[in-house]
Formats: structure tokens, sequence, C-alpha cells
């Protein structure tokens, strides 16, 4: 009797010191689908770098953004491309020209992006929605004086009461 549990106790050994085989069709399969879902998904969304100080503002707007120069507003900075160019407590007791370490940036950029298009060059501003008015006339002006004329306000998109 002790030779046989012996020798069940010696098949066990030697079946766990054989290699285990994987199976990788069912993991490619899940791959598969995973890289597919992906696919199909991510072509319906728009990502803008933004920052956690920063709050948009929500709107019913069916256009999409395109992808072009980003300028950032926090309650603190002016980022372009996240890069801070001035601060905004500086700008508060500034006069109503432009901004500074602003024109510069994009003067920079501009210059990066060659020949000026008809209506000027494209820029997304991304703001707070709490901006006060003032800031955001500043960082237009900024823009306008610089080629960048095309304009956009970037927000969250919400679903309109009949999309519901």
């Amino acid at each position: 009797m002790s030779l046989l549990r012996h020798q069940q106790r010696r098949g066990g050994q030697r079946r766990r010191g054989r290699a285990a085989s994987l199976n990788l069709v069912s993991l490619m399969d899940i791959f598969t689908i995973l890289v597919f879902f992906l696919m199909v998904n991510s072509s319906d969304v728009e990502v803008l770098q933004t920052s956690t100080k920063i709050d948009l503002p929500e709107s019913t707007s069916e256009q999409r953004p395109k992808d072009r120069l980003v300028i950032s507003v926090s309650h603190d900075d002016v980022i372009v491309q996240g890069r801070p160019v001035a601060r905004v407590a500086d700008l508060a007791g500034a006069g109503a020209g432009v901004i500074p370490g602003l024109r510069e940036e994009l003067a920079h950029q501009a210059g990066r992006r060659g020949e000026v298009p008809e209506g000027g060059h494209e820029i997304t501003i991304m703001g707070d929605h709490e901006l006060p008015y003032w800031l955001l006339k500043k960082i237009m002006l900024t823009c306008q004086s610089e080629d960048f004329a095309r304009i956009s306000l970037a927000v969250n998109r919400i679903l309109a009461e009949a999309e519901v």
C-alpha cells in the first residue's frame, strides 16, 4: 500500500515538473477585439490638453474644434502650448493694450507656421467659465495683433434637451 502511494506522489511530481503550455489563440482573440474596440471609439473623441485649474463653460454646439494652437487661461496664468507666458495678477493693473509675453510667444509660433492664411491663423482659447471679460478681451486683442484672427473658445459639450 505504501508503495502505491509513493508511486502516486512521484507521478504528481513528474506532472508538476513539466512546462505549462499556454493557449495563445484565446489571448489573440481578446486582443483583436480590444484593438477593434479602441479603433472604433478613438475617432469620435477630441482631447484637448487641459488643466484641473480650468473649468470650461458648457455649450450645445455641434461643431467640433480643429487641431490648432491652444491658449489656456487659469485663475493664475496664461499658458500657450503648456508654456506659461504671463501671470493674471500682473495683467489686472495694466491698461487695455496687448499682453507682452503672449505677444512674443504668438510671434514665435506665427514664424514657425510660415505664411499667414487668408483670415489669419487659427487659435483656440481655453479659459475657465468664470474668466473675466477684460482678460478675455486682452487675450483676443493680442491674438489679433499677431495675425491669429480666427479665434475659437473651447467648451464642454452638453446634450441639448431634444437630443436626450
